[in-house]
This record gives C-alpha cells, structure tokens and sequence, in this order.
C-alpha cells in the first residue's frame, strides 16, 4: 500500500510514501515522514494499490503518531478546498488546522542483542556491554553518548540494536485552564415578536437537516446573542454539534460567560492563549464528542465536529476573519463551504453586514432575517455631527485640541448624571509622527516606509510594523533645524487632554499598546467599566466591538475620517461599520444615548449615512462597488513579491509585467510599488489581478503564480491572496 501525505512545506503537492508491512494508516492520521535527512509530522490523507509517484524511490513512512484519526472526512474535504481556492499547500493547510505543536522527537535506545555473545567481543568492550546487556529495556542514547566511539565498535560486532520511538513534544498533560465561577442560573428572557419569528425559521432549518444559509441582520442591542443561543440548543436536542465564530475572544467574553452559565457541561473554547497541550485537549474533547459547542476565533473553523449541525459567525463584517498572514483565508466565507459539506445551517450575524453577505442575500444564497428593535424598549442613540472644518470651530478648539466645545459640554453633562463616556479614536500612541515644520520630513522608520508613532508615556518612537524603537529628537535630520513638533492625534494625546480637561474624572485607555504589557489589563478595564467604577474609556476599535455597558451614555468619535483616509476600496464601508457599531454601545439600558461625531468631512455618504440614514448606505457603496469593478460584483486577487534589494526587485517587476500575457478571464494593474513599499528591511511590489465581467479569476491564478514562481530566484519571494481584504 501507498500513502499521500500532506506536509508543512511550501510545495503545493501531496508526497508518496510507502506503508511497511504491518502498519495501519488511516486518512486523517498523524504519520512521521522521511523527507531528506529529517522525519517531519504529515497528515496522511489518502491511500492506494498503486503509487501516485514513480520518478525515483519511494521511501516508507516512519511512524503511526496517531492511529485515530485526528482530522475526519468531512475536514479532509473542507482544507483540500481550501487549498485549492487559495492556491496554497495542503501541507501549510493542514498546519494551520491542526491544534498547538504537534511535532514529535526522535528517541533512541541501545539493546543487546540476544544472540551475541560478549567472549567475542576485545576486551576494551566487555565493560560496556556488561553495562547494556544487564538492562533488559535498554539504555537510551543520552545515557551513552561519552561513549560513541565503543558503539560503533558494538554496531559493527552486531552486538547490540538501536531501537528508534517517536514522542511528542507538547504531551496534552496540561489540565484545562480553571474556569472563571459561572453566574447563577437564570432562566432565558423572554424573547420579543421578532427574535421568537428568527428562532423559528432557524429552527426548521436546522430540522431539515439540510445545508441552509442565513443573514440576522439586528440593529445593535437588538439581542443576535439570545437568537444564537435557542439555536445552539435547538441544534444540541436534535443529537447534533454547535461551532460559534467570533472575531476575538478577548473582546466577546460576556458572551463567553452567557455560553457556560447556559451549556456548562459540553462547551469547548479555543483561543490562543491556551498552550499547546490545552488546545490539543479541548480539540481532542470535541472530536469525541464529549464537547458539543465550540466557541473561538477564526481557526476554531478547523474544530474536528463529528457532526456538525449549526455555524454561526457573530459580527460577519469584521475584518479579523482573514487570515493576513500564512494560509490567507477568510473564515466567513469559508463557513460557508464547511457548513455546505456538514449539511449544517449556517447564521451571519451583523448590526452592519458586509456588501458581499448582503449581495448574497440580493442573489437569493442567504436568507435574510431582521431584529429592527432593541430589546427592553430601548431606542437607538440620537446621533450628531460636529463639523471640525468650521473656521469658528477650529479656533475655539486650538490649534492642537481634540475635545470641540460641544462634545466637552455633553461629557460635563453626562458626567454631572453620574453616566460614562467612551471617546473613540482609531489611531493608537500620542501622535502618528514627529514632523518638520520646516522642509516638511516625518520621521521614518529605517526598516519599513511608514512614519514612526511617537508614544509620550514609553518617550520612544516605534514601528507599529516592526518593532523598531528608537528616543526622539529635537533637530530635524533632514534639514538640521530645531523645527520637529508633534503631527495628529493618538489615544495617549486624546487620554491627557481628556484627563486635563475633566480632572476628577476616572479615566482609562484601551488600546493595543494598553493591553500589549499585561494580559489582564484588557479584561480588567472592560470590567471596571462595565461595573462603572470608570468614568471614561478612552479606546480604539477594541472598544466598538460587541460590549455591552449599561451606564454608557455618551459617545464621541473624535476624528471620523481615521478609518476612511486608507487606500483601500473597503475604506467607506469600514468607516461606515466602526461609526455605526461604535455609537452603538450607548444608551442600551433605560435612557437614550447619544453619539457626537467629529469630522471634517460630514458630508461623506459613509458619515452622512452612519449619522442621519443608515439605509442610504449599502445602495450607494453598492453602486460605487458595480461601476468600479469591485467585489462584491467580481472578485480580486494580490501577487505581492518583495525582495531585499531594491534594484533587484524593481528589474523582477519589469521582467514580470513584460511576460503577463493577455487574458479574457482578468486584467492586471501593475505591478507597482506596495502601499507599504518596505517592510522589515523588505522592498515590496503588487499586482492585482482583476475579474473580467464574465470571467473567471482561478482561470488565471494558477498559471500566473507558476510564472511568477518561475521568474524568481530564490532571493525572492512570492506570495498570492485570493480575495484580499488589506491593500497595504
């Protein structure tokens, strides 16, 4: 027999490797393989009478890791598609499916041999092999390596044996993480007219057995979480098993916390910050079946369900579903093809759906379901624009103010109820950049073409990209005058105005920078607030996401283009998803909120929509989308290649773009220079591949990064993103 293994490695093939005499492999199990001088961990994924491969030796696997299979059919089919779609190895794939470090260590261990016979042996070797034929189970190669010399000596005798085993390196002996004390038990609320209408559909849905697609779309507060829930137990009655997407663990712990007080006995979570041991654990409880729900970020997608029943991906819109580096995949759209496999019912869930949920839903691939209402009577904010470009109001803010006078009034209101405050900025540090006022240089990164953030409580400059640091400086480099000052606003400039402006106030900052030195900080502010033992949260889009804050009153985005001045044709949708959500965390409970949104721009469909006419968005960013030739109407696709040498790369880019050829199925712009044209001492260039109206994009990809792969020497590299979600 002869076995197809998928292994970690770049190549986009599987490997044929012969199955010894004996041996039982099954799809799906963990196998060692011989590749080179050095065994590697492989999936086994098919088998056959014949070799798939017959161009020289075919050498046999080393060793069964696992005899059950740690990856069913169902999931053998889901990454071979995925591979496929994203012009990936299916080696990389299953990587990148499977859970924590599954790779294994080689240990040996020295035998005697039962019919050799020491009086043979020269005496120089008769103490040794007195030692090793004394210990029947052997001794192990660490034990005896001062005396490698009289081994061999041994070997060559054939007096002793070297018996080879394969151990893991993360044994899942790690107990589960102590879970956090479960609030009493309280019975579900009561479900309003149109959350018990979504539950029903759902229901039959998932009573038929048959794959379904659906869009719940619901205003913030509208309860999408109960919906999810009747779902999940829906789901769990009729025998079958529950995965729950959500874009980061660390900011949906409420409903964490909601998911073990209601399935305390049968719910998995898998995010990264368990170890390996951990993850490999929870992974192994629910390909068992002991654990029928499983609640994590995207590669929770790779869950080993038996029977899968029900996905539901919470805040669809969200960005953090693609994977931007490794295997780039989107988890969302690759629920859908999961869910079509598993005949399980599938649930997007939005307050602010992607334009391709929605264009699914326009060409009759997904259901649309509607929560228009708050639960509880509560109405959504009232919603105010405050104009930055105004002369009048530039001057009563200063020069360098972030707080106009009409937001200041509404935080002293707001304060003087004994209600909060979140300030939100989407931009960290306490300024992009150090700027001459002179020659008019920023002050860059030498590693990476983007500006270093000044961040004033650390008194360093960093690279939000790689990590460089370096002190700031008085003297311009450029042009040598004391003409440096601080350009734009961050979250640390915008928490000292804010902690100068309201003094008494307790005021905290979330952002990446906030919570990158403690673990808990992010947990620990979210709480305090939510607890209102804070006044004013001072955050980035870590704080738009999914919260619920009962005394949170008031809103104020202090710069709403942040998002929008990106070079990318996403930006006006993102903008207006950030605005909407954001504003949304207000007045949730018994009091209505408000949102007061600064901008320089208030006149833009993206912020005009957000504040005055939600409706009026999705037809005109749709009309934009068609008459650009943007997804969701056709698809995209980024060659990027870099290399360390500029003139290297640029003569690459020249050689690339004379050898495309002429294509019916898509269009090339480029290559040209990246957005971030260096990267990590990296020069970096693009070509994105455009659907032709009518074509077909996988067409094209294949042959094209086969050509590209063709044209590089080995100092450069190539990397393809089918559907891309960042142009930088």
């Amino acid at each position: 027999m002869f076995v197809q293994v998928a292994l970690p490695i770049p190549k986009r093939s599987l490997f044929t490797y012969a199955v010894p005499e004996g041996m039982t492999v099954a799809p799906g199990c963990l196998v060692l393989a011989p590749v080179g001088r050095i065994f590697r961990t492989g999936v086994a994924w098919s088998l056959s009478a014949e070799p798939a491969w017959r161009e020289g030796e075919i050498r046999p696997i080393a060793a069964i890791l696992d005899e059950t299979p740690l990856l069913g059919e169902e999931l053998l089919r889901l990454l071979e598609w995925i591979a496929g779609y994203y012009l990936c190895s299916i080696g990389s794939v299953a990587a990148a499916a499977l859970p924590g470090n599954l790779e294994f260590r080689r240990k040996r261990r020295v035998v005697w041999r039962e019919e050799a016979s020491i009086d043979r042996l020269p005496p120089s070797l008769h103490a040794l092999a007195d030692r090793i034929r004394s210990r029947p189970a052997g001794l192990s190669e660490e034990t005896l390596a001062p005396h490698r010399q009289e081994l061999k000596a041994l070997l060559d005798h054939q007096a002793i044996n070297v018996i080879t085993t394969w151990h893991p390196r993360a044994l899942p002996t790690d107990t589960l993480p102590e879970a956090a004390p479960l609030p009493s038990p309280s019975p579900p609320p009561t479900l309003t007219d149109e959350q018990r209408r979504c539950v029903q559909t759902l229901c039959a849905a998932l009573e038929g057995h048959l794959f379904t697609s659906f869009l719940l779309e619901g205003v913030t507060g509208s309860g999408k979480t109960e919906v999810y829930m009747h779902a999940v137990q829906r789901c769990l009655e009729l025998g079958r098993q529950a995965l729950l997407l959500v874009p980061e663990i660390s900011l949906t712990m409420q409903m964490i916390q909601r998911l073990q007080a209601r399935f305390p006995d049968t719910l998995a979570v898998l995010h990264s910050g368990l170890s390996d041991p951990q993850r490999l654990r929870y992974w192994q409880r629910v390909r068992s079946g002991r654990a029928r729900l499983a609640v994590g970020a995207r590669s929770a997608l790779f869950a080993p369900f038996a029977n899968l029943g029900l996905i539901i991906v919470d805040e669809e819109h969200d960005p953090s579903y693609k994977q931007e580096h490794g295997v780039p995949y989107q988890a969302r759209d690759m629920a859908f093809v999961r869910a079509r496999h598993a005949d399980a019912v599938l649930i997007l869930g939005s307050a602010t759906p992607s334009m391709e949920t929605l264009a699914n839903v326009a060409r009759g691939r997904c259901q649309h379901l509607r929560l228009t209402r708050r639960v509880g009577g509560g109405v959504l904010p009232v919603m105010r624009a405050i104009p930055l470009g105004d002369p009048a109001m530039r001057q009563a803010m200063g020069r360098d103010g972030l707080l106009s006078p009409p937001l200041r009034e509404a935080i002293a209101a707001t304060l003087q109820e004994k209600r909060q405050v979140l300030l939100f900025l989407n931009r960290r540090g306490f300024a992009p950049t150090l700027l001459c006022y002179r020659c008019g240089q920023a002050i860059h990164c030498p590693n990476c073409a983007v500006t270093l953030t000044l961040h004033k409580n650390r008194s360093r400059l960093l690279c939000h990209y790689c990590d460089h640091c370096q002190d700031p400086m008085d003297i311009c480099p450029a042009c040598g005058q004391l003409s440096l000052f601080q350009f734009g606003p961050g979250t640390q400039r915008l928490e000292e105005e804010t902690r100068a402006v309201f003094p008494e106030a307790r005021v905290a900052r979330l952002d990446r920078d906030a919570v990158s030195h403690d673990a808990r900080h992010l947990q620990t502010t979210l709480e305090a607030f939510r607890d209102q033992r804070l006044d004013i949260l001072v955050g980035t889009q870590m704080t738009a996401k999914g919260h619920h804050f009962p005394g949170l009153a008031l809103v104020g985005v202090v710069q709403a283009e942040t998002s929008l001045c990106q070079p990318d044709f996403r930006a006006a949708e993102r903008t207006f998803q950030l605005i909407t959500q954001v504003a949304g965390r207000a007045g949730r409970e018994d009091h209505q909120g408000l949102a007061i949104i600064q901008t320089f721009d208030p006149n833009h469909y993206a912020l005009a929509s957000a504040i005055g006419d939600p409706g009026a968005f999705t037809p005109m960013e749709m009309a934009f989308r068609r008459q650009a030739g943007y997804p969701p109407f056709r698809r995209l696709a980024l060659l990027f290649f870099s290399s360390a040498l500029q003139p290297e790369g640029a003569a690459y880019c020249q050689m690339l773009k004379a050898s495309l050829p002429p294509s019916a199925d898509a269009e090339f712009l480029g290559p040209a220079p990246a957005p971030l044209a260096k990267l990590r001492n990296r020069y970096r260039w693009q070509l994105l591949i455009k659907e032709r109206e009518g074509g077909r994009l996988h067409r094209v990809l294949a042959p094209l990064l086969a050509l590209a792969e063709k044209l590089a020497n080995r100092r450069i590299r190539v990397e393809i993103d089918v559907d891309p979600h960042s142009f930088l």
